[in-house]
């Protein structure tokens, strides 16, 4: 029997639904390239903000469409939506035959046993992947989140943070390199916590280090550096680590003291400009990305016009903006005034206006240099890449032209030739 999973959302989901592929193909399922070819569709849903909503519920619907022309087919969803909506789902969506939450270990044996089939002896140990190319391999170190930001859904959807034991992420880093990933991008919700639930104190260097050990691995990223637990002695010893990249993935949100305070982000302006001119000087090379809410209920014209001239005085590489998202059962949700849609839109259009000619400024400064490039895709006529300042479907890609005898996952030298805020174009170097 035939198996689909769709992936929605962050790459948390992405970890999480490589975990459950795999449990399904060690125990004798096979993948199907499309929905429509599977036995078993499954989609793992993002419940976050209303786009992610809407974009679960669409995918549901199509889905469930399928299986209208294949009743045969059984239609699984589970993940944050569900978690979030489960009763409103079961009551306007009966059709679904399997709604989970999170799949446990007896729910996705439950349903790796509808092939009753002959099957292969399961094989755990061994590694397939679905959702990202072989070369990269996405590493989650921790669960649900503790920080309470006062937009956000995540705790009560997730839970509280809790760290995974060092044992079963080196194991799951082990598998990751051996089907082939040279760079892993570590993740959670704040990989700054990790360890803090298990034996009091950070203890994210020392993953960190044992995971640089690894014989294989050549790059490391690091991902979602909530502020709030974040210094500058530990910027240091995280950077230090070879094979660690200088990307520095830091969710600010906002500048203005007054919205941080409102979204309970337990940072101070100061800290945050601290941590910038910090990055500046000890990391030259480094690429700052962060994120910002605009259109905050409260925001008023002042706290957007600082965080527009914190943009202009400090200028970051990589920047992802969103429109605040009204979320039921959060404290923001409840606090006045709220911001229209209009003038949330505005901002966003602005400030995306303007961090696309600062980062088309800062990418000029590559113009002629040398850097080294993670190769992710070989066409025809041209090989796609990144640099080190750019994270995989998040950032910018770097086009080398020309026929070569490059393969995904190879590290090379190239010269940058042009650039402008989005791409890079490279020349492979003797």
């Amino acid at each position: 029997m035939k198996f689909h999973l769709i992936s929605l959302g962050c790459t948390k989901n992405t970890a999480d639904s490589e975990r459950i592929a795999n449990r399904l193909a060690a125990g004798g399922w096979k993948w199907a390239k499309t929905p429509d070819a599977a036995d078993l569709i499954m989609i793992n849903t993002c419940g976050f903000i209303s786009d992610a909503k809407e974009e679960s519920l669409t995918t549901i619907m199509q889905n469930l469409a399928i299986r209208d022309k294949k009743p045969d087919t059984k239609v699984c969803v589970f993940g944050c939506l569900v978690k979030r909506y489960r009763k409103e789902i079961q009551s306007e969506i009966p059709e679904i035959d399997f709604l989970y939450e999170f799949l446990s270990d007896d729910e996705l044996n439950s349903l790796i046993s509808l092939d009753h089939a002959k099957k292969l002896t399961p094989d755990y140990n061994q590694s397939w992947r679905f959702f990202t190319p072989p070369h990269i391999g996405i590493l989650k170190i921790a669960e649900g989140c503790s920080n309470r930001c006062s937009y956000c859904a995540i705790p009560s959807i997730r839970g509280d943070f809790h760290s995974r034991s060092q044992a079963e992420i080196l194991a799951d880093a082990q598998k990751l390199i051996a089907s082939g990933a040279r760079e892993l991008s570590i993740v959670a919700q704040d990989i700054t916590r990790y360890g803090t639930d298990t034996v009091g104190e950070c203890s994210l260097v020392e993953l960190v280090r044992k995971l640089a050990e690894i014989n294989g691995v050549k790059w490391l990223r690091l991902h979602y550096m909530h502020p709030r637990g974040l210094t500058t002695n530990l910027l240091d010893e995280l950077y230090s680590i070879k094979k660690v990249l200088p990307y520095f993935d830091i969710p600010f949100q906002h500048i203005s003291r007054r919205m941080l305070q409102l979204m309970n982000r337990h940072t101070e302006p100061d800290h945050i400009i601290e941590l910038i001119k910090h990055i500046r000087r000890q990391f030259p090379d480094g690429s700052i990305r962060t994120t910002f809410i605009v259109g905050f209920p409260g925001e008023q014209k002042r706290d957007f016009e600082k965080l527009i001239n914190f943009i202009e005085e400090y200028p970051l590489d990589r920047v992802g903006a969103f429109a605040y998202s009204n979320e039921e059962g959060t404290p923001a949700a409840l606090l006045t005034p709220q911001t229209r849609e209009t003038t949330r839109q505005t901002r966003l259009d602005q400030l995306m206006t303007l961090q696309q000619l600062i980062i088309g400024e800062r990418n000029q400064r590559l113009v002629g240099r040398t850097v080294e490039a993670i190769v992710d895709e070989v066409l025809e006529d041209r090989v796609l890449a990144r640099t080190a300042a750019d994270a995989y479907e998040v950032d910018n890609t770097t086009t080398i032209m020309g026929k070569t005898c490059l393969k995904p996952g190879d590290l090379v030298k190239v010269c940058i030739t042009r650039a402008d805020s989005y791409d890079f174009t490279a020349e492979l170097t003797k």
